[in-house]
């Protein structure tokens, strides 16, 4: 996107993620598409976004350096690239799994893919039930 300062944010959905906050700025996961003014928003045109916003004296919010996803899978690959690089605390990560609708059905078929030799397999989801509701 080059700049245009005559193009503003508009936010479709729930998604309103706070990653990191610091005094009068933070880093936000939204669902947004830039809209010239004088036109209408359309929703089937939105991308998910990574960026920065700072917060002036009257509450308004101001973007800065972002970046859009290109597609609908990017986010997906972001958080797996993340996990595999070690980013995320293991338990917290666990903790947001387990309660996904399709975590029993994902933790069944893990290991189709790799031979995991001899051994017994259990349910992931009974392990979880007992991790601490601490943060």
């Amino acid at each position: 996107m080059t700049a245009d300062f005559n193009m503003h944010p508009v936010k479709f959905g729930d998604l309103d993620a706070i990653v990191d906050e610091k005094g009068s700025q933070f880093i936000a996961l939204r669902r947004i598409q830039w809209v010239k003014e004088g036109e209408e928003p359309d929703e089937t045109k939105a991308k998910y976004e990574l960026r920065k916003w700072m917060v002036d004296a009257e509450g308004k919010e101001k973007a800065n350096k972002g970046v859009s996803f290109l597609t609908e899978e990017g986010p997906h690959e972001l958080a797996k690239v993340l996990v595999h690089e070690g980013f995320g605390h293991t338990k917290d990560i666990l903790k947001e799994l387990r309660v996904r609708d399709d975590f029993k059905e994902s933790v069944s078929h893990i290991n189709e893919e790799e031979d995991v030799g001899e051994g017994e397999y259990f349910d992931m989801r009974q392990l979880l039930e007992n991790v601490d509701e601490e943060d």
